[in-house]
């Protein structure tokens, strides 16, 4: 597992995990609920503050907000517990073609198994670039190479029904709106 990412406090992130070979592990909610027990405990701990997701068959989509911890730290703790959950949880289902993949694209001699392919963070450095990744996010389960559901509100396991509609998601966020007017709230016409 790779972790690429620059660090720097203020900024959000969208971070993307991808299964080693496109591997399509969350196609069930039994392996859907480790990265969100992952990432709800993680908001519990106050490490995080949760934006936006999209879990995926094969890799999920995140924006977030480090609290407590670097961008990297985030990422090797969500990485690991992750990779041990999916792995003990396949092992534990006999998925054999999945167990024979992630070992055979260990590249650490100090672990037997590789269950991401890539983890990625990348600094949301405008506006402009938030947005565009919120819409990636949300139209993702709706792209014409997955087609996960008819309209992207109805896709369970993504918070656009929440930026939609309202509609509480399967897992805590905090309103990134909310949150950039507290954080950064709009300048009077004096410059105040």
């Amino acid at each position: 597992m790779t972790f690429k990412s620059f660090h720097d406090e203020s900024h959000l992130y969208f971070v993307t995990a991808s299964i080693i070979e496109w591997i399509h592990v969350f196609k069930n909610s039994k392996y859907i609920n480790i990265p969100l027990n992952s990432l709800t405990w993680m908001q519990k701990q106050e490490i995080i503050l949760l934006f936006a997701f999209v879990i995926m068959p094969s890799h999920l989509h995140l924006i977030l907000k480090p609290i407590k911890k670097t961008i990297g730290e985030v990422l090797q703790q969500f990485g690991s517990f992750t990779a041990h959950e999916i792995y003990k949880t396949a092992k534990e289902d006999n998925k054999a073609e999945w167990l024979n993949s992630f070992e055979k694209n260990s590249r650490d001699v100090r672990h037997k198994h590789s269950i991401w392919q890539d983890i990625q963070a990348k600094n949301i450095y405008s506006m402009e670039f938030l947005e565009q990744k919120m819409e990636y996010i949300h139209q993702n389960p709706v792209a014409k190479e997955w087609k996960l559901a008819k309209n992207r509100t109805d896709y369970l396991y993504s918070s656009a029904g929440y930026y939609d509609y309202g509609r509480k998601p399967v897992i805590e966020i905090t309103d990134i709106n909310e949150w950039l007017l507290s954080n950064h709230p709009p300048r009077t016409a004096d410059g105040a």
